[in-house]
């Protein structure tokens, strides 16, 4: 299992590489035949347009590799940071000090924003007029609202703040839920505080 899973990884790096290398040749190839057939005047080389457009192509594919090695990269980077704090959480559950957060020991606390939606879908004639005269007739504002849990613990000498991962649900709601589970289970690292892990999810 854990072969085939270094294979699949050296596969994918070897598919980035590969994207990475196509990109920069195809940019570089692509530019300079660009370059050079945008100001070349002889008759040596025989349809020049033709010569000229294809370099025009080879930048384009150039561009897609290097983009598309650009967005593997960045999702490498992703799954690797996921795979982190999976085993952070992990080590957490195992070694770090569990505590139970009650309604009694923590604070529910909101905060809202406005976010700006655009509308979806093609303006109707009438908007479009409407448009001209105020440009924010495409964009609605909505009020953003998050809900987040925060205990309170101290570690030798200090006071420290934890605070959940935010939810788009009302504290009402939260208080219900933190109500029906009798508590949820909060994991901290007691060598670094820093590093802990509410147990719950309320989506």
């Amino acid at each position: 299992m854990i072969n085939n899973q270094a294979a699949g990884s050296a596969g994918h790096q070897l598919c980035n590489k590969m994207d990475r290398l196509l990109g920069y040749v195809f940019l570089g190839v692509g530019l300079l035949g660009f370059v050079f057939f945008l100001s070349y005047n002889g008759t040596a080389i025989p349809f020049k347009e033709l010569w000229f457009v294809l370099s025009f192509f080879l930048m384009i594919g150039g561009a897609y590799f290097f983009a598309k090695y650009k967005l593997k990269e960045r999702s490498n980077q992703q799954n690797i940071s996921n795979n982190s704090r999976l085993a952070e959480i992990a080590l957490l559950k195992e070694t770090g000090d569990k505590i139970r957060v009650t309604l009694e020991n923590a604070e529910i606390k909101s905060r809202s924003y406005l976010q700006e939606i655009v509308k979806e879908g093609l303006p109707s004639s009438i908007e479009l007029i409407e448009g001209l005269n105020n440009s924010n007739r495409n964009y609605k504002t909505e009020e953003v609202i998050q809900t987040y849990i925060l205990f309170m613990k101290e570690y030798n000498g200090k006071m420290y703040k934890f605070i959940s991962e935010a939810t788009t649900m009302d504290a009402y709601d939260v208080k219900r839920y933190i109500d029906s589970q009798k508590g949820i289970d909060l994991f901290i690292d007691s060598n670094n505080p820093a590093k802990y892990y509410f147990d719950f999810s309320m989506e």
